[in-house]
């Protein structure tokens, strides 16, 4: 067997620390916009209850506390049940009726499937697991903690490490 020469490259690549700063860069920016996506679509699941309860009147009161959000294959799902501030077990339809109760819940459902496994950093200390319903987690999602949160995170994503496959 002969030694041979290498071919010469086919391409050229950036230098490795230039490479290196464009990786972070991105999965910096990603990992910052998913946590604000998570914020955005927490408190708007805080105010489509609210919607929903008061038929769009801000200013109504009403006593939501936490929303049971049941775990799909892509994301968080309403139910149409909720607890109120006394913990008092209550349906949507029981307050608005079932058109509009259905109504709502479908809405609110193009929200919650935000609620999925990228955001789970943001959803996951909003809950506690109620139950396991065919397989699935159950939620009580805390609608006053989400409707408190800053739409935008207040503190810097600190830098991250690529992560490897394995």
């Amino acid at each position: 067997m002969s030694d041979q020469t290498a071919p010469r490259t086919t391409y050229q690549l950036p230098d490795s620390a230039t490479l290196g700063a464009a990786v972070t860069e991105v999965l910096n920016t990603r990992r910052a916009e998913t946590e604000h996506l998570g914020r955005v679509m927490a408190v708007v699941t805080a105010a489509a209850v609210r919607d929903i309860l008061t038929g769009c009147d801000p200013d109504a009161p009403f006593d939501a506390a936490t929303l049971e959000l049941v775990e799909g294959e892509d994301g968080l799902f309403p139910s149409g049940r909720y607890w109120t501030t006394d913990g008092t077990e209550r349906l949507f339809s029981d307050i608005v009726g079932e058109t509009d109760a259905g109504n709502g819940i479908h809405d609110m459902s193009g929200w919650t499937a935000y609620l999925d496994a990228d955001t789970r950093d943001v959803w996951r200390d909003l809950t506690t697991v109620r139950d396991h319903r065919d397989g699935r987690e159950v939620y009580a999602f805390d609608l006053a903690r989400a409707a408190s949160l800053t739409l935008h995170p207040s503190k810097p994503v600190p830098p991250q490490r690529p992560r490897r496959s394995p």
